[in-house]
């Protein structure tokens, strides 16, 4: 490769990262509703045609703005690092910190369900993204709790736990900002209460 092949690859690779950037950083400051193209390039101070070069559509765009967003999430990733704790105590611990996060980016997690389709459908991406969010980690600790030693049933008891946590945390963001106290099963108690009630029901046989 020529000395100005280098340079272009180079610049290539800058121009996607500063797009990237900047849609991580509108995402943050307005959340994802309010993230045009339009509002991306003029953030990364770029032509919106290069927008769609690098990245085709805004949903290609917006999957890599969600995993980079998921990668920050460290306070509840390193709590299932934290063996001081009780298996039970890291997981519950986990959700809450997870969930909490979730909640600073309005949106998010309905984004995190769109993109399951591309993410299920690709070996790579199944793989990249289990092992940013620890997956294994989440069913060893699982397996602590319950001493189960089928992995398709840990998975199993994993997809009903994220389910029964992150369904009420879609629903809400689906709906106009301020009527979450319109619709009566979204009147919540804290998540804290929510999944220390979950765990009691789900783990109660091993106590």
């Amino acid at each position: 490769m020529s000395e100005a092949d280098n340079i272009d690859a180079s610049t290539v690779k800058d121009t996607k990262q500063c797009i990237l950037n900047a849609t991580v950083e509108l995402i943050r400051e307005e959340g994802f509703t309010c993230t045009t193209l339009r509002k991306i390039a003029s953030r990364a101070d770029i032509n919106l045609a290069l927008v769609n070069y690098h990245y085709g559509s805004k949903e290609n765009l917006i999957g890599d703005a969600v995993r980079v967003l998921l990668s920050t999430f460290d306070d509840a990733l390193m709590t299932l690092e934290d063996l001081s704790l009780p298996p039970k105590q890291r997981l519950k611990t986990f959700f809450i910190r997870y969930i909490g996060n979730l909640q600073q980016y309005p949106g998010l997690a309905k984004q995190m369900l769109d993109q399951a389709g591309y993410i299920l459908g690709s070996q790579d991406e199944y793989e990249q993204y289990c092992k940013m969010l620890k997956m294994q980690k989440i069913l060893a600790t699982l397996q602590e709790i319950t001493n189960e030693q089928h992995e398709k049933k840990l998975t199993s008891m994993l997809m009903q736990l994220y389910g029964a946590v992150i369904f009420p945390v879609i629903m809400t963001s689906c709906l106009p900002e301020g009527q979450e106290t319109c619709v009566p099963m979204l009147t919540l108690p804290s998540i804290e209460v929510q999944i220390e009630g979950l765990f009691e029901h789900y783990f109660h046989k091993y106590n």
